[in-house]
């Protein structure tokens, strides 16, 4: 039996019951200091220097763009007339782009002019000069309806994309003038258009390909422009938060120690060592607990800046569904250490740690952050209850962040506290609740598998049994086949004997006959 398990049996050792119930409030008392410095260089002291979180994150999206919520100036001043109605001006002025198919025009009219064929990029018929026309594959219009087009680029940058050869077809006047401002889905959905233009199979298979061709043209051009802000600003929030949790375990550790190094010079204030010397030497200490730190700090900026590309790439999730305020962005970024934590821990525990330890861990982590989630949530109440006394005014922003911070930091370490003793209860003899209820869930898990088990072997049997009724069935066929042709083959014998009969009794009757006139001549 390990010490752990001995202390956990109140019922058997009543003094080490105490001296756990001792220790779990020793490690309260210790477990505030810390957290209240924690949420003080973290969420609430290193954040909102470093970071600039925004209502809806730093990654424009359609659904916040609806609610006029952009990332930047320049994404708001994209969408700008997104909202507008489409019409011939709008076309004019902010989609079409004459210029950049003037010289393919002008290129044409020199080839029919030289005698050669201009071919349609649709029908690939012949065309005459004058006839040509310059078709945008996906039109105008739909373009103007696409929202992530205004969203991820500049009007010139529209034009360009939407005026490129990639989406231009050169085909027959009359053809792009029927097709007007439809898709050419919607037209080669139309019977009377096909039948219009006479377009054959070949003609429709053309006209879709260069249609599919377009589209992924379009459609790669908004994928990269997208690949490119989310790697920008998860970038960019990676450094920061690597940064930040880096200089937060360095900074954590000089206050720590310069705590300790306060308390040991208040308590030699007797000594004769001079108080500067002191003073350096203390200083010197500390520096050197902050140097040890030093590789840790390495570790955890690597794994802040993980975190930090993450939780870019949640909230830009999250944001394409409903608009995320800048303080669900603070908690996002700030819960994915601890929620990394929880799932390495889960994924890959230390050796040797039961069941009960994992789940210990893991709900402490949750634990904080959810209490770490509401503190931040809170902390604009607070900040609306000083700003109530005039006296605190000028340093409400502060005193909020302080406040909510020592609030957090101390209803965090209870909670653990609360969750350790809970687990220390069900881990006790007396009760053994937990264990009961792993041993539970592991014959669930026993009788589940058996249970599938079972029913992949039924499952396989009446596989089997349908390829026994085919099979049978088959045989069925083949024996009713046989049947017919035994019957038809007795017929067949039957008329077959009958017909030698008859010729047996035919050649007799000859020989009968042969007979009679052998004798007859015999006696003459």
């Amino acid at each position: 039996m390990s010490d752990t398990q001995q202390a956990l049996q109140p019922e058997n050792n009543p003094k080490r019951n105490s001296t756990l119930r001792d220790e779990r409030l020793q490690q309260l008392m210790e477990s505030c200091q810390q957290e209240v410095l924690r949420q003080i260089i973290g969420p609430f002291g290193l954040t909102p220097v470093m970071f600039d979180d925004k209502d809806g994150g730093n990654v424009a999206t359609v659904h916040n763009a609806d609610k006029s919520m952009f990332p930047d100036e320049q994404h708001e001043k994209n969408h700008e007339i997104a909202n507008d109605l489409y019409s011939q001006q709008v076309r004019q002025t902010h989609w079409d782009d004459k210029g950049a198919r003037g010289k393919i025009h002008k290129a044409n009219n020199e080839a029919l002019d030289a005698g050669q064929e201009v071919l349609s990029d649709a029908t690939q018929k012949p065309m005459t000069k004058g006839e040509i026309h310059g078709d945008h594959t996906v039109s105008l219009k739909e373009a103007h309806g696409d929202k992530a087009l205004h969203l991820r680029f500049s009007e010139e940058e529209r034009k360009q994309i939407l005026n490129n050869e990639k989406n231009m077809a050169f085909i027959e006047a009359s053809l792009n003038t029927s097709k007007g401002e439809r898709s050419w889905d919607e037209c080669l959905n139309d019977p009377e258009f096909v039948q219009k233009h006479n377009l054959s199979r070949d003609h429709i298979k053309q006209i879709k390909a260069n249609d599919k061709q377009a589209r992924s043209y379009i459609q790669r051009k908004k994928n990269k422009r997208l690949a490119d802000e989310l790697l920008s600003t998860g970038a960019k929030e990676a450094g920061k938060n690597a940064m930040r949790q880096a200089l937060g375990v360095l900074l954590h550790e000089f206050v720590n120690g310069s705590f300790v190094e306060i308390k040991t010079l208040l308590k030699e204030r007797s000594s004769e060592e001079n108080l500067i010397d002191r003073l350096v030497a203390s200083l010197k200490r500390v520096m050197n607990r902050v140097i040890k730190k030093l590789k840790a700090a390495l570790d955890t900026a690597i794994q802040g800046g993980v975190q930090g590309f993450i939780s870019n790439l949640l909230t830009f999730l999250i944001n394409n569904l409903i608009t995320t305020s800048k303080k669900i962005v603070t908690i996002i970024r700030e819960s994915m250490q601890s929620l990394w934590k929880a799932i390495k821990l889960m994924v890959n525990p230390p050796e040797g740690m039961s069941a009960l330890e994992i789940t210990r861990e893991v709900t402490k982590i949750i634990a904080a952050v959810v209490t770490m989630g509401l503190g931040m949530l809170l902390e604009e109440s607070v900040k609306g209850f000083i700003m109530t006394i005039p006296v605190l005014v000028p340093i409400a922003d502060v005193l909020a962040t302080a406040l909510t911070a020592i609030m957090t930091g101390i209803t965090g370490a209870l909670i653990v506290y609360g969750v350790d003793r809970l687990f220390d209860w069900l881990s006790s003899t007396g009760t053994e609740l937990l264990t009961a209820q792993e041993a539970n869930a592991d014959a669930q898990v026993l009788v589940m598998g058996r249970l599938q088990s079972w029913l992949s072997i039924q499952y396989e049997n009446s596989r089997l049994y349908e390829v026994c009724v085919a099979e049978y069935r088959q045989v069925q066929q083949s024996f009713a086949v046989i049947s017919f042709q035994m019957e038809a083959a007795t017929v067949e014998a039957g008329e077959s004997i009958r017909a030698r009969n008859f010729m047996i009794e035919a050649v007799e009757s000859q020989i009968d006959r042969k007979k009679r006139l052998e004798d007859a001549l015999k006696s003459f």
